[in-house]
C-alpha cells in the first residue's frame, strides 16, 4: 500500500495511489450512475467529457484506507477514486 507521502514523494504514480482506493462499491457507483455505455463514449482520456457535476454527484466514497494512508476524502479525491475506477471498468472492456 502506498501513503499519501508515498504519492506526494513520487514513489508511486496517480493510478497506483488512488486504484487502492477503487472498491466494489465505488465500481458500481460508476455503473450504476454513469454507466458503461457512457464511459466507452468518452472521447476525452481524462474522461473529462463527462460533467464534474456527474462525478461529484457520485456517492462520497468510504474513507477509512485513506485515513489510515496519511489521506482525507475531498471532491478532487473522490473524482481521483471514481475516475480510476472507470479506467479499471473500461481496461475490463478490452480483456
Amino acid at each position: 500500500m502506498y501513503t499519501r507521502k508515498d504519492y506526494l514523494n513520487g514513489l508511486c504514480t496517480h493510478k497506483q495511489y488512488y486504484a487502492q482506493f477503487v472498491t466494489p462499491q465505488v465500481r458500481n457507483a460508476v455503473l450504476t450512475r454513469i454507466g458503461r455505455e457512457r464511459l466507452v463514449a468518452s472521447d476525452d482520456e481524462h474522461l473529462n467529457d463527462i460533467s464534474l457535476q456527474t462525478w461529484d454527484s457520485l456517492p462520497q466514497p468510504a474513507s477509512g484506507k485513506l485515513r489510515e494512508l496519511g489521506d482525507f476524502i475531498t471532491k478532487a479525491g473522490a473524482v481521483c477514486i471514481y475516475k480510476e475506477a472507470a479506467r479499471q471498468i473500461l481496461a475490463e472492456g478490452d480483456e
